[in-house]
């Protein structure tokens, strides 16, 4: 997270209420950059595109779907009509109404805002065929990224699948982003945290998901994101 006041604020709105406090401060100022830093307009849609490719390549065209992290709808606009039913949760009230208002005319887009600490308990268990998240779980505490996987197996069907998105800390982008926050105080619950490879395998290990693939790709070296496609046993 950029240096400055901007990013004071959001450090002390993170300190006074959290992960919502923080988003809902996004979904009033610039939802797109901050979900999607850098990007114009046209790179966000166009990645919005290029995110739905890539889950509609792991979904049968009736397949229930759960996305944990919506946010304004970047990658629902263009996966619903691949899908049976598209399901999107949020933390953030302000992040869902200005998703609600971007999918509208999408019959089979159903959205829910969660509680921080509720994450997936309104669905029952083997109910989704997909659960994805992208440019999500890398903005929470790595103990609550852990339970929002742990709960989606939970919601996944026997031979479900997850796609999940998260930073490489072996990449230089991410490990100056590290670096640049280590000393701030208080953090910003929003800021960026990165893994390693052997981190998410281990993960993947402890939750019993066997792994499909782990592809890492993109950023200046070609190594900044590390994807992970598990199936439910």
């Amino acid at each position: 997270m950029r240096s400055g006041p901007a990013s004071a604020l959001l450090r002390r709105l993170g300190f006074l209420g959290g992960y919502r406090a923080v988003w809902n401060y996004h979904a009033r100022q610039n939802a797109r950059e901050a979900i999607f830093s850098g990007s114009t307009e046209e790179s966000f849609e166009e990645a919005g595109r290029r995110d739905a490719e890539r889950i509609l390549r792991l979904a049968s065209p009736g397949a229930r779907v759960l996305n944990i992290g919506c946010g304004i709808g970047r990658v629902e606009k263009y996966l619903a009509s691949g899908v049976g039913e598209l399901h999107a949760v949020d933390i953030s009230g302000g992040m869902i109404a200005r998703a609600r208002a971007r999918l509208a005319g999408l019959p089979n887009v159903f959205l829910r805002k969660v509680a921080p600490a509720e994450f997936l308990r309104a669905f029952p268990d083997s109910h989704f065929d997909l659960v994805f998240s992208l440019l999500v779980l890398q903005h929470i505490e790595k103990e609550d990224a852990f339970l929002y996987l742990e709960d989606a197996r939970r919601v996944l069907r026997p031979n479900g699948t997850l796609f999940v998105q998260f930073p490489n800390l072996r990449s230089p982008e991410y490990t100056r982003s590290f670096l640049d926050v280590l000393r701030n105080r208080p953090r910003s619950p929003g800021r960026v945290r990165p893994y390693t490879e052997e981190e998410l395998r281990h993960w993947m290990a402890m939750l019993d998901f066997e792994i499909v693939s782990l592809a890492i790709e993109a950023g200046a070296r070609g190594d900044a994101e590390i994807y992970v496609t598990a199936r439910k046993p």
